[in-house]
């Protein structure tokens, strides 16, 4: 499923919000699926700190799929908070594990909204950086809240690590590696052909970009994002490269969308 793996050609990674029905089935119509890595819950704990899969299901999974097929560990809540904590070495001990077992190519920080852009919360994100192995696994973060992208790219530049973002609504930061999360939100429930195509022009050309489309009808669209950047290859014109894609503004609008 995906596109071809030449240094002319971005190589593009799709998955669903969530996994359904059997791995194996899901891997017919995506080849990207997010993983969380959470610690086992204990009492008291709320729902968001149920226990991810065990290490025995994960290497499952990664054994049941082709090898091209790729895995995105999830922070687990805890570690989300990046506050120092027995909760958070737990955590990072489960995604280093589940890293291993299903030889993730990427790891998600998703920090919520209370983790702003303070010197002290920069600081904390920057110890779990230093913590996740991110030679061979991406470490993709992905910050909510107050954060202004260009001051979040910057500072993922700085760290040497990849910023996830929504390519309909932010621009998409210059980089070898983009992770999208095209978000089901407002009157968005389902990107159109139109806006599939401007979301491929954001992104340009790259070695890997990783995409989680989280609307109802992600097969389909999944479906048309491939055969849209399938269309959208660079060629050598006069001796340099240009990308062929579609025209029209980078941003879509939400008209667009539905």
């Amino acid at each position: 499923m995906s596109s071809s793996s030449s240094t002319s050609t971005t190589r593009w990674h799709i998955g669903a919000k969530h996994l359904r029905g059997a791995m194996a089935a899901y891997a017919k119509r995506f080849d990207l699926l997010e993983v969380r890595a959470a610690r086992s819950g204990q009492a008291g704990e709320s729902a968001d700190a149920a226990p991810g899969p065990s290490v025995a299901t994960l290497r499952r999974w990664r054994k049941s799929v082709p090898p091209h097929f790729d895995f995105a560990v999830v922070a687990g809540p805890h570690l989300s908070r990046v506050k120092a904590s027995d909760a958070v070495e737990q955590e990072i001990e489960v995604a280093q594990a589940a890293i291993d077992a299903l030889q993730a190519r990427c790891f998600v920080l998703r920090t919520p909204p209370d983790v702003t852009p303070t010197s002290l919360w920069r600081d904390r994100i920057a110890k779990i950086v230093a913590r996740i192995p991110h030679d061979v696994t991406h470490f993709v973060w992905e910050p909510s809240g107050v954060w202004e992208t260009a001051d979040a790219a910057a500072q993922a530049r700085e760290w040497g690590i990849v910023l996830a973002l929504d390519p309909a609504r932010e621009v998409v930061p210059a980089g070898p590696v983009a992770y999208l999360r095209l978000r089901a939100l407002g009157e968005t429930q389902s990107f159109s052909p139109i806006a599939l195509e401007r979301i491929v022009n954001a992104v340009g050309p790259r070695r890997d970009v990783f995409a989680i489309i989280e609307t109802d009808t992600a097969p389909a669209e999944a479906k048309r994002l491939r055969q849209i950047a399938r269309k959208s290859r660079p060629e050598v014109v006069g001796g340099a490269t240009r990308l062929i894609r579609p025209r029209g503004d980078i941003i879509v609008r939400d008209d667009e969308q539905e």
